[in-house]
C-alpha cells in the first residue's frame, strides 16, 4: 500500500521540480541534459590575458559558443612545463552571483599545434581542435600571431647591426580562420639617429629581416631636398657627398596565395656618410711649364692632410668642404724625360703619384728694343721696384677660391702665339737670356684689357719695367698679370669678375709696341696660360 501510495505523488513531485527550475531560472530541458556548463546561467563571458588585452561576449549566441567548446574539453594528460604558452583568465558572468566561475585557459604558441587548454574542476583539459580558429580568431588572441606586426627590420653595416623601428605601416595578417586582420599605424614622425654611418663604397647597408620584403625603396634627403633615390639597389657605389641625410626606407611584402601577410612599412631615420678620403692628381704625364692640380675629397676636419714630393716647390694645401686641392706648378726650369715622386697623405690613406715631365722644345727669340728705351726700363731702380713692390706679393695667397669655369683672353681678338711662352730671349744681343713667363696678345692700343676670371687686384700701378700693371689674385695663390697698359681702369683692393675692364692695351714700359703681357703664376712659378683659356682649372665639385 505504501508503495502504491508513492506512485501517486510522483507526479506532484515533478511538477514541484520543474516549478522550482522555473522560478530559479533553470529550464527542465538544461536540468535533464548531460553534465556541463549551462549557457543560459551566464549573462557574459570574458577572456583576458595579463597585460591588459580582453574578448568580451554578451550575445546569447556567443555565450553559447564559448559555453559549448568548454564543454568539448577532455581530460589531458599532458605535461605543460615543457610547452611555450600564453595564459588566460576566463571569467563567466552568472545571471546570479553564484553561477561565476572562472578557469585558466592555457594556449600553446606554436599555433601550428593547435592546442588549447583549460583547467577545470582542477583538471586540466583539452578543448576540441573543432573550435580552435573560431576562438584564436577573437581580438585577445591576437598577440600570440608571429606575423601581427611587421618584422624585425635591422640594417648590417660591415660588422656592425642597426635595428629599425617603425614610422608607420598598413600591415594584414591571416588569423586562424583564414581571414586578414588590418593593423594600421601611423606615428608622429620622429627621426630617430641610429647611429648608422657610411664609409665604404660599395653602397647601401644589408637588409636583415626573417621575411625578406619584396621591394625596397631608398630615398635620402638633404636639406629637405630628395638627393637620391634607389629601388633594391644595395652593393652599387652611392656617390654621395660627406654629410647627414634623412633617410626613408620603405618596405613592401606582397600578398600571395599562401602568404600569412603582407603590407608597407615606413622607417625614417638620420645617417652620416664619411667617405674615404679619395686623392686624384690631373695628370701623371706633363710638359715643363704646365700645372697639376691635386684633390684629396671626402678630408675631415681631423684628417691631416700632408704632401712630399720631388717637384721643386712647397706648394699650399686649400680646403674647399670636404675637399683639400693643392696647385703644383712644374716649372719650365724642370728637367725633361724625368719622372718626379708626389706622395699625399690624407688621414689614414696615403698614395703616391710618378708624374713624368715629358720633353719640351722652347723657341729661342733675339729681341731688338731701342737702347734708351732698354736703359730707361731695365736699371737698378726698376728691379728695386719690383723686389719692394712686386716681390711680397708672389707668396700671398687668398683661401677662398675665386675663379669659375674656363678663363677668357684678356684682350678680345688679340694675336696669340702659344710658342711665346717659355722661350728664352736674348734682349739686344746680350750673351745671357731670360725666360719669357707669358703671353704677348697683339692688338691695337687703347682696346679693352678685361680679367681673365672673379678675383681680387693684389695690385694696380705704373712699374718702371712693366708700365701700367695689374695682378688678380684668382685664390688659393693662383694669379694673374697684365703688363704695359695705356692706362687703367681698376685699383688695388677691388674684386672684378670675369670679363670687367681693368685697364686699355698700351705700350708702357719695357715695351717694342702695343700690347698686352699676360702671365698666370702660382706664387712665384710661372706657368702656361693657354690650357686655361682652352680647358680652364677645374678641381671636383665643379660642373
Amino acid at each position: 500500500m505504501k508503495a502504491l501510495r508513492f506512485k501517486k505523488h510522483i507526479p506532484v513531485l515533478f511538477l514541484l521540480v520543474i516549478t522550482f527550475c522555473m522560478l530559479t531560472g533553470c529550464s527542465g530541458l538544461a536540468l535533464f541534459s548531460k553534465a556541463g556548463l549551462k549557457p543560459e546561467r551566464f549573462s557574459q563571458i570574458s577572456i583576458s590575458d595579463g597585460s591588459g588585452n580582453a574578448s568580451e561576449f554578451s550575445g546569447e549566441n556567443e555565450v553559447a559558443s564559448i559555453v559549448e567548446s568548454m564543454n568539448s574539453a577532455e581530460d589531458a594528460n599532458i605535461d605543460l612545463s615543457g610547452i611555450d604558452l600564453a595564459e588566460y583568465q576566463v571569467l563567466l558572468v552568472g545571471k546570479k552571483p553564484k553561477h561565476s566561475l572562472e578557469y585558466t585557459l592555457y594556449l600553446d604558441k606554436n599555433l601550428d599545434n593547435r592546442s588549447l587548454f583549460i583547467r577545470m574542476d582542477k583538471k586540466l583539459k583539452k578543448i576540441g581542435e573543432a573550435y580552435f580558429k573560431d576562438i584564436l580568431a577573437e581580438t585577445v588572441f591576437e598577440p600570440v600571431y608571429p606575423y601581427r606586426l611587421p618584422p624585425v627590420v635591422m640594417l648590417q653595416y660591415g660588422s656592425n647591426k642597426f635595428e629599425l623601428e617603425p614610422d608607420g605601416y598598413q600591415w594584414y595578417f591571416r588569423k586562424t580562420d583564414m581571414k586578414y586582420q588590418q593593423v594600421t599605424n601611423s606615428q608622429p614622425l620622429i627621426i630617430s639617429d641610429i647611429g648608422l654611418k657610411l664609409t665604404e663604397t660599395g653602397g647601401l647597408p644589408t637588409i636583415l629581416a626573417a621575411e625578406k620584403p619584396d621591394i625596397v625603396q631608398w630615398t635620402l634627403f638633404q636639406d629637405e631636398q630628395e638627393v637620391f633615390s634607389a629601388e633594391n639597389m644595395q652593393s652599387n657605389p652611392l656617390l654621395l657627398a660627406d654629410g647627414a641625410y634623412r633617410c626613408v626606407l620603405e618596405l613592401q611584402w606582397l600578398e600571395t596565395q599562401s602568404c600569412e601577410f603582407f603590407g608597407n612599412v615606413q622607417y625614417v631615420f638620420n645617417l652620416q656618410v664619411d667617405n674615404p678620403p679619395e686623392i686624384k692628381i690631373s695628370s701623371l704625364k706633363t710638359y715643363p711649364g704646365e700645372l697639376l692640380v691635386i684633390t684629396a675629397d671626402h678630408v675631415n676636419a681631423d684628417e691631416e692632410v700632408t704632401i712630399q714630393t720631388e717637384v721643386d716647390f712647397k706648394p699650399n694645401i686649400f680646403s674647399n668642404g670636404t675637399e683639400k686641392i693643392v696647385l703644383l706648378p712644374v716649372s719650365y726650369y724642370h728637367k725633361t724625360n724625368k719622372t718626379y715622386s708626389v706622395q699625399v697623405t690624407a688621414g689614414q690613406v696615403s698614395q703616391t703619384f710618378q708624374v713624368e715631365v715629358l720633353d719640351k722644345e722652347f723657341q729661342i727669340q733675339n729681341l731688338t728694343i731701342d737702347k734708351q728705351v732698354a736703359a730707361a726700363t731695365r736699371n737698378d731702380e726698376s728691379a728695386r721696384e719690383v723686389k719692394e713692390k712686386i716681390d711680397p706679393l708672389r707668396p700671398l695667397y687668398d683661401d677662398e677660391k675665386y675663379w669659375e669655369g674656363t678663363f677668357i683672353q684678356p684682350v678680345e681678338g688679340g694675336r696669340v702665339r702659344p710658342a711665346d711662352f717659355g722661350k728664352r730671349r736674348y734682349v739686344n744681343e746680350a750673351p745671357t737670356s731670360y725666360r719669357h713667363n707669358g703671353l704677348d696678345i697683339a692688338h691695337n692700343q687703347g682696346e679693352p684689357v678685361m680679367a681673365t676670371n672673379h678675383g681680387r687686384v693684389l695690385f694696380a700701378d705704373y712699374m718702371i719695367g712693366t708700365g701700367n700693371t695689374v695682378i688678380i689674385e684668382h685664390g688659393y695663390g693662383l694669379k694673374s698679370w697684365y703688363y704695359h697698359m695705356v692706362s687703367l681702369n681698376t685699383k688695388t683692393g677691388d674684386m672684378v669678375k670675369k670679363g670687367d675692364v681693368i685697364g686699355l692695351v698700351g705700350s708702357t714700359g719695357f715695351s717694342t709696341g702695343p700690347h698686352l703681357h699676360f702671365s698666370i703664376s702660382v706664387n712665384h712659378v710661372f706657368v702656361n696660360p693657354m690650357p686655361f683659356f682652352e680647358e680652364g682649372l677645374s678641381v671636383q665639385g665643379e660642373e
